[in-house]
């Protein structure tokens, strides 16, 4: 009698075939991304200009970013976390295009070599032990036994200096106009700030709120002196734009940032635009309202210009790039004097590919740049800058 093949069976080992050749597709995209930034490197070498070659080299992860649709900030991270490894770790290395390892376990390893780049016997040492261990365990698991061999090898003053370096904050918008803003910092500090709010969330009065949401509401009050009439020290500005009709109440249309990454619910705008500090800009300068159309005098565009063109852009112009436009440089498409300073002349780019823009790295006009639209500043548009006042 013949066994029945359970089907079930089938399914998990054709999973597990695929799950073999999935890292062997990532090892050799890696490969290849560094063949690419290799090639630019050399390319680059040629420049006599020693900023521009500087330029021109990084422009590879750039590149990479348009072709992969991945922000170049990521792309840098891949680059040298695969270089790290295929310099270092020529073990590990051949796990990966053998497809025993992955690309975020690969992350991973590389984040440990880089904390031991001084110890080389350690990297040896890493480099025979991880391949083997990676393969069979979880991701979670491999970054507890990597903290556990760091800690092993690099002393712990020197490990918690280098970690430090890398403090930072950052937000991750959510929805209905909510956010997350991560923090990382010194344990010691976060573990102050945690008591910190605790402390004070216990102590405001009794109500339907949980001791969570009052941990928040201390933690936002912290920043919002001007409410309770602390003198700030610094203001943060917000550029939001909102339908009138939403403004005045008679729809409820959600507000938008400038830079797209968010959008706030009616009601929220509404409160938002009533408190103090909130300048409003009406984007109209002509019967038409052609803002983008006017010429202005002079090398740099007026404030309302460059409010209209950080409406219209809303984020430095090459493809991949985030940086919100408000942050970034108005760069002449033709140059000023002979280009005019007028919207149509007139594009957002960050400071880093204003730069390469400026040695002829790249162009506006180069098929990696986004080509911009004015549909954001169709129709009744209000747009305000509130400026938020909050203690240092």
């Amino acid at each position: 009698m013949e066994a029945v093949l359970d089907p079930g069976k089938v399914i998990l080992d054709e999973v597990a075939a695929l799950e073999v050749e999935r890292p062997r597709i990532e090892a050799r995209i890696a490969a290849r991304m560094l063949d690419f930034d290799d090639l630019r490197r050399r390319q680059a070498e040629a420049n006599p200009n020693p900023t521009a070659a500087r330029l021109e080299a990084s422009f590879s992860a750039d590149e990479l970013a348009v072709a992969l649709h991945q922000p170049t900030r990521v792309v840098q991270c891949r680059l040298a976390a695969a270089r790290r490894v295929r310099g270092r770790m020529m073990v590990t290395w051949e796990a990966f295009g053998a497809g025993r390892i992955d690309t975020h376990r690969i992350s991973l390893i590389a984040s440990a070599v880089d904390k031991l780049r001084r110890d080389n016997h350690a990297i040896i040492e890493l480099d025979h032990r991880v391949a083997s261990y990676a393969a069979v365990h979880t991701a979670a698991q491999l970054k507890g036994w990597l903290k556990r061999f760091i800690a092993k090898h690099l002393p712990d003053q020197a490990a918690a200096k280098a970690e430090k370096s890398k403090r930072s904050v950052w937000l991750d918008h959510q929805d209905d106009g909510m956010s997350f803003l991560h923090a990382y910092i010194p344990t010691a500090d976060a573990v102050l700030i945690d008591a910190m709010l605790t402390e004070k969330a216990k102590k405001l009065a009794a109500n339907d709120r949980t001791l969570d949401q009052k941990r928040a509401d201390v933690f936002v009050a912290q920043f919002r002196a001007a409410r309770d009439g602390r003198s700030a020290s610094s203001r943060a500005v917000i550029g939001i734009t909102v339908p009138v009709a939403s403004l005045a109440g008679l729809t409820d249309a959600p507000g938008e940032s400038f830079d797209g990454s968010f959008a706030l619910p009616a009601e929220m705008v509404r409160d938002l635009a009533r408190q103090p500090g909130t300048l409003f800009h009406r984007i109209v300068t002509d019967p038409l309202g052609r803002i983008l159309d006017v010429t202005e005098l002079g090398r740099f565009p007026s404030d309302k210009l460059r409010i209209a063109i950080d409406i219209r852009d809303g984020t430095c112009q090459f493809p991949t790039c985030t940086k919100p436009a408000m942050e970034s440089d108005k760069d002449h498409h033709a140059s000023h004097p002979r280009g005019p300073t007028t919207g149509s002349n007139l594009r957002s780019l960050c400071r880093r590919h204003h730069r390469m823009k400026t040695f002829g790295i790249t162009e506006p006009t180069h098929h990696l740049m986004r080509n911009h639209a004015a549909s954001r500043l169709e129709g009744d548009i209000a747009t305000f800058l509130t400026h938020t006042a909050y203690a240092a």
